[in-house]
């Protein structure tokens, strides 16, 4: 198994890698690029300004606009703003109204 078959990363620790995933039984490792969000015509969704604060991230602020953490991705995609880690302390993001769930 060569993690990095071809690979600028392929070196030797690859070997110490390929025995931990082997001992785990892991055959497949995927690895996913950060979604690139397309604009978005805010204009139309009514929002609430917010100030990103130290402690928040995307699950805590869905839960507690919309009480339900699995909504995140609306925050997230509303701002166009993939991860918690893109957010920066002091920035106003707009929280989109829960009206959206009606036109999704």
């Amino acid at each position: 198994m060569a993690i990095y078959k071809d690979s600028k990363f392929s070196n030797n620790s690859t070997k110490l890698y390929e025995k931990v995933l082997e001992e785990r039984g892991v055959k497949n490792i995927y690895q996913f690029r950060t979604k690139i969000f397309d604009k978005i015509d805010l204009s139309t969704i009514p929002s609430t300004k917010y100030i990103w604060k130290r402690g928040d991230n995307l699950f805590k602020l869905a839960n507690r606009f919309y009480s339900n953490k699995d909504y995140w991705w609306i925050i997230s995609y509303f701002n166009q703003k993939p991860t918690d880690a893109d957010f920066e302390l002091g920035e106003e993001i707009l929280i989109p109204s829960a009206d959206i769930f009606g036109r999704l």
